[in-house]
């Protein structure tokens, strides 16, 4: 789609792998050194609107850049996506970002927009009904997060496990380009099996 940097690939980082229907690269921006998205080549605005048929395949990348981060920088890792509440680019992309814990604290799951989901026919559904959601994954953890208005303690969480703070709009970052740098060199090294 014309105007949408995931299609264009303009200025963005080099492809990791890909597959028949996705393509995973380092975060131009991340949020920590690690920070991974496996992004449609389809443009859809969320994976919610992808075909059943590749829900397989997200979750093979999934894994793969699970294993990555884990032999690669020795952390457990989130999985994010922004189901068009909270998106910046408007194409189906999921982050995986690496993380302190392997497990939602139980205030987080105490909160009534989470829902604990298995696969990802659940997060369509919502979609189809609400227009919108959040997904989040962690230590074999699926939450659906309904609605716009419930990220605070989510946010606190999520400040807490990466080290990062939240100035009410943003994440503030506090990587370089030799970080996404880092993470392509490192993906190559695990690639040629230099990570036990």
């Amino acid at each position: 789609m014309e105007g949408c940097v995931f299609c264009s690939r303009e200025q963005q980082p080099e492809i990791l792998f890909e597959t028949r229907s996705l393509y995973a690269m380092p975060d131009r921006y991340p949020l920590l050194p690690g920070h991974v998205l496996i992004i449609s080549k389809e443009h859809r605005r969320c994976y919610a609107q992808m075909p059943e048929a590749v829900d397989a395949e997200v979750e093979e990348a999934t894994a793969r850049v699970r294993r990555f981060l884990r032999e690669a920088y020795h952390t457990p890792s989130l999985a994010w996506e922004n189901g068009v509440f909270g998106q910046t680019v408007y194409h189906a992309h999921l982050h995986l970002i690496p993380i302190r814990t392997e497990a939602i604290p139980p205030e987080v799951e105490a909160l009534e927009a989470l829902s604990p989901i298995a696969g990802r026919q659940p997060v369509r559904e919502h979609f189809a009904a609400a227009g919108g959601y959040r997904y989040v994954e962690v230590g074999g953890q699926r939450r659906l997060i309904a609605g716009r208005g419930v990220v605070a303690p989510v946010r606190e969480w999520l400040a807490s496990a990466t080290g990062l703070q939240h100035d009410g709009r943003d994440w503030n970052r506090q990587t370089t380009p030799e970080d996404v740098a880092e993470l392509a060199r490192r993906w190559r090294e695990w690639e040629r099996g230099r990570y036990p």
